[in-house]
């Protein structure tokens, strides 16, 4: 036969051969991998991928794979989009309806028999949510997830298909779109510059920062808010990863078991899943030759605040990794002397039972980071899949668990309609019901939140209220510290009294979204009157402030008209004919009168408020938090940065300022890095008292209020202007401004005086402008050591205390932990001062904590306003 005559044959052999090796893209008409796609190597050194690149790959894989779909769970903080991949075989997306409804049944398996639950369990899929890039400097997990996602929609291989047949993937490559945006805008902007890698000088997320991760059970952001609904109300995953970096001189990377202590009140069950899948994850690493991995670090399972955290009290079996970081895609060199521990367990840097395979050191990059990430994402898959009916049907033994966990099948907790603040009381209840536990109204109105039901674990830890465990690893020694806040009870955060009851509820009906308190007018009259004690009358009052012809006064002392009290900080309105209007808009009781209550007032006029916003490396999560909450109700703050401060003539544009929680180092010196020849503050300085490392920003963000600023402010205060200070920031005051009173606390170590995030019970004075509408008793968020001593001031200087702790230190802590409470025995935890025209007021605690604490909000709400009153 000749060579023309064979050709034909040969040529078609080729294109069969060939055909075996087309990649499977190509079969499946998928997009190309996600580096042909954005036409860059994704992971290569300096190189990111921005938000809006990774969301228009994801869409174009869904777009072309029937294995991929996108669902939008709506508009981030800043409009972007936030997005879930749903990745499974064909015939699982098919019916994914179906699978939603099989684990939303063994979410809350009541009324089913044992042969029931098994039956969903055979028949139902594993539904493993994966969130990446919380915070948004921690860049590996949202480009790692665009390559994962290729993968999975692409592979033919028998493993692959067999986990896609098993399992549902919920993957979000970045739960903070706005963050990481900004992140890698910034980073693009200095690369091949000093500053390349180094951190931004503003929040990556617009209000909270890395406190992003510390809002999941008061889901106060909208990020929280949609994840929370998809999770709970929507899909029901039985397992949650959530993907994090630590720094760069300890492990490559944390994956579970979890470090001590933990919640006693988690189902054990929990960590039993979540060890079985953090070893199938060590496992795949060090066979891959993946050195650094460490289990039982740092990281607890205690608190109940963060993404997965949450989802243990609601019977999901959640994961946290922390992979080592680059400097965000440059890379970072670490020689073997700067490898350190000393975190809890790893007191030093070397081989343990935890840690059998160190990382020597050396260079570390985006890619390392993404390929550590990967490989435990698949391992997870792995586990899911392999042992998928034992998730689903854990998740249905501990929802019974939970339920059978109740005292009597009528225990319940009650929150009632009536308590100070209907409104806050409101709140709570429907913030249970977003959590997705079951609540219900009774016939007088009252919430009741039954104790036993699949979310019952859940119920109970955060109407409760909390005590550290003093866990010991070795016998004699102290016990482990918190890692976090040490309490969590929301009746006391919220300031709402809530009554745990075991007495039979015989009419009741399930929470609707209409379920707030109605408001009312009582009676006619020209005088319209606004009770102070509900939080939402600060946003009637700050609308009615700015409208014309609306006249606004303050009691400053408490009256009865007919049978009805009113407490001093009653707001007396005159004109604007939509006053009653408003405050039933806004769920309050307005109460009218023909004529003027005979009471001493002060005239309220709108403030004009600013928010001290410092140039601080990562910005400063308290100026964000605090800035949320003043928005939230209507205050609308201007921020304002150090060189507007030292330009003077505040008093032309500012009634009030507000400096949220700083050192008083960097308020005045800034970050610039250390002068030659400058003295530093103590605090300056590392453990052994040698200088410590800044690195420096960009010129323009290494300023600080500096001397001009200060004496800036001293003239805003002589000159009748307002300055409030939060928690460490009354430092400012105590060092610059000659006022009479001292932090107790300020030169107090940690060994004598620790409070960790916990609550602790002050006593304050409602007769004073600051504590308008305030109970005489009130739980205080305290995470710092702030204890204020007045003392008697010149004739041009009034102080007043306005709240206090107890005199007993039996009587301090509320709930949480505390060491040295003796130390604040009759100490100001409030403090004003009235100098010339000016006011000065000093909260020596968060009183706007991470957006949480209703029950103290009014301190800071009041101290704005006291800029506003004319005595």
């Amino acid at each position: 036969m000749s060579f023309a005559s064979r050709r034909p044959a040969r040529v078609t052999s080729l294109l069969l051969i060939a055909s075996l090796f087309v990649p499977a893209a190509a079969a499946q008409n998928v997009p190309p991998p996600p580096s042909q796609f954005l036409k860059f190597e994704v992971g290569a050194d300096r190189q990111l991928a921005d938000y809006k690149q990774i969301v228009s790959y994801f869409k174009a894989l869904a777009a072309a794979s029937k294995r991929v779909e996108i669902e939008n769970l709506g508009p981030t903080t800043l409009g972007n989009d936030l997005i879930i991949a749903v990745i499974s075989s064909e015939e699982n997306l098919k019916n994914k309806k179906r699978y939603q409804e099989i684990a939303r049944q063994l979410a809350d398996p009541r009324g089913k028999s044992k042969e029931q639950i098994e039956a969903l369990v055979h028949e139902g899929k594993a539904i493993v949510l994966v969130t990446c890039n919380i915070h948004a400097t921690e860049i590996g997990a949202s480009q790692m997830a665009m390559e994962w996602a290729y993968a999975l929609a692409t592979a033919q291989d028998a493993a692959t298909k067999s986990r896609l047949d098993n399992v549902i993937l919920l993957l979000m490559p970045s739960i903070n779109p706005d963050g990481q945006i900004m992140v890698t805008d910034w980073y693009r902007k200095y690369v091949g510059t000093r500053f390349e890698g180094g951190p931004m000088p503003y929040l990556y997320h617009h209000y909270v920062g890395h406190d992003n991760n510390r809002d999941w059970y008061m889901l106060t952001q909208k990020e929280t808010k949609a994840i929370n609904h998809a999770v709970y109300h929507e899909w029901y995953p039985s397992i949650w990863l959530d993907e994090h970096q630590m720094g760069e001189t300890g492990p490559r990377i944390f994956v579970p078991p979890y470090a001590e202590p933990y919640s006693p009140s988690i189902n054990p069950l929990i960590f039993r899943g979540v060890n079985l899948i953090g070893t199938t994850m060590a496992f795949r690493l060090e066979e891959q030759h993946k050195s650094g991995v460490i289990h039982s670090f740092d990281f607890d399972a205690y608190w109940p605040g963060g993404t997965r955290n949450t989802g243990w009290w609601k019977n999901i079996f959640g994961l946290l990794t922390e992979t080592a970081s680059a400097r965000i895609a440059t890379p970072v060199n670490i020689p073997a002397t700067e490898l350190a521990g000393g975190p809890k367990g790893l007191v030093e840097y070397g081989p343990q039972v935890s840690f059998p395979n160190p990382w020597p050191g050396g260079r570390w990059r985006l890619r390392d980071v993404m390929d550590y990430e990967r490989v435990i994402s698949d391992a997870l898959l792995e586990r899911a899949a392999a042992n998928r009916e034992d998730y689903l049907r854990g998740v249905a033994s501990m929802a019974q668990d939970a339920i059978a966990a109740a005292a009597s099948p009528s225990d319940h907790f009650e929150i009632s309609a009536a308590s100070p603040d209907p409104v806050v009381a409101a709140k709570l209840a429907h913030l249970m019901s977003d959590h997705g536990v079951e609540v219900f109204v009774d016939e007088r109105g009252d919430y009741v939140i039954p104790a036993g039901q699949p979310y019952g674990k859940f119920v109970s830890e955060m109407l409760g209220v909390q005590r550290y465990p003093k866990t010991k690893l070795v016998p004699g020694s102290n016990f482990i510290p918190p890692y976090d806040m040490t309490a969590w009870s929301l009746p006391l955060l919220m300031g709402v009294p809530v009554a745990r009851n075991s007495a039979p509820v015989s009419k009741m009906r399930p929470l609707t979204e209409k379920d707030w308190p109605q408001g009312e007018a009582v009676g006619k009259g020209a005088f319209k009157l606004l009770k102070p004690e509900a939080n939402e009358a600060a946003i009637v009052l700050n609308e009615l402030a700015a409208k014309p012809n609306t006249n606004i006064s303050i009691a400053r002392e408490t009256f009865k008209i007919g049978p009805q009290s009113f407490a001093a900080g009653t707001a007396i309105v005159q004109g604007g004919e939509d006053v009653a209007e408003l405050a039933i808009k806004h769920h309050l009781d307005i109460f009218a009168t023909p004529e003027a209550p005979k009471v001493p007032t002060a005239k309220l006029r709108a403030v004009r408020t600013a928010i001290y916003q410092p140039t601080v490396p990562g910005g400063n999560i308290d100026e964000g938090w605090t800035r949320w909450v003043l928005e939230q109700y209507g205050f609308a703050p201007k921020p304002i940065d150090s060189k507007t401060v030292r330009a003077g003539n505040l008093n032309a544009a500012f009634d009030a300022i507000v400096f949220p929680s700083l050192s008083r180092d960097m308020m005045f010196n800034g970050p610039r890095p250390p002068q030659p020849g400058a003295a530093r503050p103590a605090a300056a300085a590392d453990s052994e008292g040698g200088p410590r490392y800044r690195p420096d920003l960009p010129p323009d963000f290494q300023d600080g209020l500096g001397r001009e600023g200060v004496a800036a402010l001293k003239d805003f205060v002589a000159k009748g202007g307002t300055i409030i200070t939060l928690a460490a920031a009354g430092d400012l005051i105590i060092d610059d401004f000659n006022l009479p009173v001292r932090n107790s606390l300020a030169r107090v170590r940690s060994e004598e005086f620790l409070a960790p995030g916990s609550l602790l019970n002050i006593e304050l004075d409602p007769s004073h402008p600051v504590a308008y509408g305030m109970p005489h008793t009130a739980a205080a968020f305290v995470d710092s050591g702030i204890a204020y001593q007045t003392s008697l001031p010149m004739a041009d200087t009034e102080r007043s205390v306005v709240a206090w702790y107890p005199k007993d230190a039996e009587d301090i802590l509320a709930s949480g932990w505390i060491r040295g409470a003796e130390r604040l025995e009759r100490k100001a935890a409030v403090v004003a001062f009235q100098q010339g025209k000016g006011k000065v007021v000093m909260i020596g605690f968060r009183a706007q904590h991470r957006g949480q604490t209703e029950g103290t909000f009014k301190l800071l709400f009041n101290a704005i306003r006291w800029a506003g009153l004319a005595e």
